[in-house]
C-alpha cells in the first residue's frame, strides 16, 4: 500500500488520524490486495467517503491514472459529492484480463460504487462482465473497441469507438490529402489494429479510394522487409499507408519504410495508439508529416479549446509538471463524468449512478462529449495530430 503524497492527502494529520490511516491501509492490504494506492481527501475523519475504483494499465499508457487523480483532487477541493469526500481506490491490471477481473472484484469488495477504467479493450470486456454481474457502473478510459459495452447496460465508454476514428482518418486521407490509393499494415491477433483496419478499408473504398495492398505483421516484429517490399512494389505508388498500431513496432515500420532501402514516400496515417511518449524516439525523422487520430491535444489553438480544456491543461501541468496527453484527458474525463453523475443522483446507489451516467449530455472537460448513444458509446470530439519538427502537434479538431 502506497499513500501518494499529493494534494489529495492532508498536510496536517492528527495522531488519531494517522492510526486510522494505518488501520485502513492494513485492512485493505490484507483483505483486498488489489488496491495498490489510496488517494484520500483532505476532509474530517467523521465524513464517510464515497468510493470510486480506478483500474489502469502501467506503464503504457499510464497517464490515465494521472488524469483520474487530478479529477478526484479537484472534486474534493470543490466539496466532493455534495459534501461527502471522494476516496479514489487505484489499482492496476498488469495488462492481463484475468488480473483485471480480480482487481475489479477487489474494488467492489472494498466498497466502490463505480469503476473507472481499465485502459485496454480486451481487459475492459472482461471487467465489464464483472460490473454487470454486480450491478456496478463502469466508465472505461482508453478502450475504443465497440464490444466493450456488449456485457450490458452498466458499461460505458469514455473514448470514441474504433469505426469512428478509422472513418475520420479515411475521410481525412481523401478530402484533406487527396489520396486515391492506400496500403494498410495490420498487427495480427490484435482486435484494435484489426478493427481499425477493417473500418478504414470500408470507409476509404466507399469514398472512392482503392486499397492497393494489405500487409500484416505479428506483435514483436522488428524487421518489416517482407511487408514493405510488397508495398513498395505497388505501381503507381500508394498515396497513404494506414498503420493502426499500439506497441513499439509500428514506429519501426515507418522508419524502415522511409529508409533508402525502400524510399516509400506515402503519408503514414494512424489511430490513437500513436499517442505514445516514445513515438518520435523510436521512429525518428521518418515520422515527419504523419497524421493520426487522437482524443486530445494540449497544443491546439486557444480558440479551438474550450475553457474547461484550458483549465484542465493548466491544472494538470501544475500538478504533474508535464502537459497532458490523450490518455490523461480520458482518465480525467471518465472520472469527472462519474463524479458529476454521483452529484446528480438522488441517492448514492450504483443503479442511480448508472442512470445519471447514461443521462450525461453536453459534457465539457478535457474533451467534449455530446451524449452516450443506445450502445453507451461516447459521441464526442476528436483531434487529428501530426508529427512536425520532431514533435507531436495539433492539426485540427472535430466536434461531436
Amino acid at each position: 500500500m502506497i499513500f501518494k503524497p499529493n494534494r489529495a492527502i492532508p498536510k496536517c494529520i492528527s495522531i488519531y488520524g494517522v492510526f486510522i490511516l494505518l488501520f485502513l491501509s492494513t485492512v485493505l492490504l490484507l483483505g483486498c490486495d488489489a488496491i495498490q494506492q489510496l488517494v484520500l481527501p483532505d476532509t474530517p475523519d467523521n465524513a464517510a467517503p464515497v468510493k470510486i475504483g480506478f483500474i489502469y494499465s502501467p506503464p503504457d499508457p499510464g497517464t490515465t491514472r494521472n488524469g483520474a487523480e487530478l479529477a478526484a483532487d479537484l472534486a474534493n477541493e470543490a466539496g466532493g459529492i455534495n459534501g461527502l469526500p471522494i476516496e479514489l481506490l487505484i489499482t492496476d491490471d498488469q495488462g492481463d484480463p484475468s488480473m483485471g477481473v480480480q482487481r475489479a472484484k477487489g474494488l467492489i469488495d472494498a466498497g466502490a460504487l463505480a469503476i473507472v477504467g481499465p485502459d485496454y479493450s480486451v481487459i475492459a470486456v472482461e471487467v465489464g462482465a464483472v460490473a454487470q454481474q454486480y450491478g456496478i457502473p463502469i466508465v472505461t478510459t482508453y478502450p475504443t473497441n465497440p464490444n466493450v459495452t456488449k456485457n450490458g447496460n452498466f458499461s460505458f465508454m469514455g473514448a470514441y469507438i474504433d469505426p469512428y476514428q478509422a472513418g475520420v482518418m479515411a475521410h481525412f486521407a481523401v478530402q484533406e490529402l487527396g489520396a486515391t490509393s492506400a496500403a494498410v499494415l495490420t498487427e495480427t491477433g490484435k482486435s484494435y489494429s484489426e478493427g481499425l483496419s477493417n473500418a478504414f478499408v470500408e470507409r476509404f473504398t466507399a469514398l472512392g479510394g482503392t486499397i492497393a495492398a494489405h500487409q500484416f505483421y505479428e506483435t514483436g516484429t522488428i524487421d518489416f522487409t517482407e511487408q514493405l517490399t510488397a508495398i513498395a512494389a505497388v505501381e503507381p505508388p500508394v498515396d497513404v499507408i494506414f498503420l493502426p498500431g499500439l506497441g513499439p513496432e509500428f514506429p519501426l515500420a515507418v522508419k524502415g519504410a522511409k529508409s533508402p532501402a525502400f524510399g516509400i514516400t506515402a503519408t503514414f496515417l494512424g489511430g490513437d495508439g500513436w499517442d505514445r511518449p516514445d513515438l518520435v524516439e523510436i521512429g525518428g525523422a521518418a515520422l515527419e508529416g504523419s497524421f493520426f487520430a487522437n482524443h486530445f491535444s494540449p497544443g491546439g489553438p486557444p480558440e479551438q479549446l474550450s475553457e474547461a480544456a484550458r483549465q484542465f491543461i493548466a491544472d494538470y501541468t501544475a500538478q504533474f509538471g508535464i502537459a497532458p496527453d490523450g490518455p490523461a484527458a480520458l482518465g480525467y474525463d471518465s472520472t469527472t463524468i462519474v463524479i458529476e453523475a454521483m452529484r446528480r443522483s438522488a441517492n448514492l446507489t450504483p443503479a442511480a449512478i448508472r442512470d445519471q451516467i447514461e443521462a450525461t449530455q453536453n459534457y465539457s472537460g478535457a474533451t467534449i462529449l455530446s451524449h452516450f448513444d443506445e450502445n453507451r458509446h461516447a459521441i464526442k470530439s476528436l483531434v487529428v495530430n501530426t508529427v512536425k519538427d520532431g514533435k507531436i502537434q495539433f492539426h485540427q479538431a472535430l466536434l461531436p
